[in-house]
């Protein structure tokens, strides 16, 4: 071993020892959450929602600020080589980035999110909201808790209810009349983080979104009896979308089938398609779950992030706001294929499954439709 081995190896042990003795608590998580995909469809007197779909993998490491700064300390004591070494040590991530949802890490990449530090405390649990981004469609706010060892209940499981208030109005005041305007909670980068979001109803009968306004966020923690209340700045940062409206129709027995608007942005490729049943049937199963897979003109499928559904006209129409992960560019041209789920014949309102252990499907190919996608706002 030459002399300068011998130096850079010294240093190492200097470093271990230092970080080893630091009376500092580190919080290290390494996980790796499976694919979670459920399919859950609940018809309703005149309104249903899609289930949504999601996939995520998340490999996460974090460090506390005090442990960053005994870092920056310790680098001073060695040598350049190892300093540079030791700032590639991965810290503190944004829970857009670490997310399953390819919008959001986008969003998070190219400063299309706003970043936060408002928290509010009560009875010793403190809620922080993070981060938050507005495409137009859908808000998405990052909500995070400080971590505890004996903390056995995930951030998630102690949310009991959650009101949302933009410029002072309820959100509902927003949807169609009757709306639900559902608030969906998806899974943080940990257990100590989670997802809130929401989605307009404009193509439903409902009013947008202002581009720019004061959402109130409302937060119930099991345990603690007064709500949690945080006043968070929303503004569509997206100037890069497209914005299609075809109404191109397919016909299928007495299914007419239409796909009335695309909207492409940077974090959500939304579709709004309306099916009638000609013969003012009532949809039932399996129309009820038909599902509609994305393809670009590279043969590329992009997954499915959720979706709102309404039945009008005493279930004869309905109308569906599918949300999937962007394209990383715009496509030439995209392909709808529409399909059904296949149930179990022994078991009332159960999915076949396949080798998988996912839901088995089929096309519709007579509702398929291919649109070309012009890059115009």
């Amino acid at each position: 071993m030459n002399t300068r081995s011998k130096l850079e190896a010294k240093e190492l042990e200097q470093l271990e020892r230092l970080i080893r003795e630091t009376p500092i608590e580190i919080d290290l998580v390494n996980s790796t959450m499976n694919k979670y995909e459920s399919s859950r469809y609940t018809k309703q007197s005149e309104s249903s929602r899609t289930s949504k779909k999601m996939r995520q993998r998340v490999m996460m490491i974090t460090a506390t600020a005090a442990m960053i700064f005994s870092f920056l300390f310790v680098t001073s004591l060695i040598s350049p080589t190892m300093a540079a070494t030791i700032k590639q040590v991965p810290v503190l991530s944004s829970i857009f980035k670490l997310a399953g949802d390819l919008g959001l890490q986008t969003a998070d990449e190219k400063g299309l999110s706003t970043k936060l530090n408002a928290s509010v405390t009560h009875d010793d649990f403190t809620l922080n909201v993070s981060e938050v981004v507005f495409d137009g469609t859908r808000v998405s706010i990052g909500i995070e808790r400080p971590h505890k060892e004996d903390e056995k209940e995930t951030l998630s499981d102690r949310i009991s209810n959650i009101e949302l208030f933009i410029n002072g109005n309820p959100i509902n005041s927003f949807g169609r009349e009757n709306s639900m305007n559902g608030i969906f909670l998806n899974p943080g980068k940990d257990n100590d983080s989670a997802i809130i979001e929401f989605v307009d109803e404009r193509n439903q009968g409902g009013r947008p979104f202002p581009e720019q306004f004061d959402l109130t966020l409302s937060t119930t923690i099991t345990g603690i009896q007064d709500p949690l209340i945080i006043d968070i700045p929303v503004k569509n940062k997206i100037e890069d979308y497209v914005t299609l409206q075809p109404n191109v129709s397919r016909q299928n027995d007495n299914i007419h089938f239409t796909v009335e608007k695309i909207t492409l942005t940077p974090i959500t490729t939304g579709i709004t398609t309306r099916m009638v049943l000609t013969d003012n049937s009532t949809f039932t199963l399996p129309l009820l779950t038909m599902g509609i897979d994305i393809i670009d003109d590279q043969g590329h499928k992009i997954e499915l992030i959720g979706g709102n559904g309404w039945n009008a006209t005493n279930g004869s129409i309905h109308i569906s706001d599918l949300r999937y992960h962007p394209f990383e560019s715009v496509p030439k041209t995209i392909t709808l294929k529409p399909y059904i789920h296949l149930f179990d014949e022994n078991e009332m309102g159960a999915f076949q499954m396949d080798e998988n252990n996912e839901p088995k499907i089929q096309y519709i190919p007579e509702l398929e439709v291919t649109l070309p996608i012009n890059s115009q706002k």
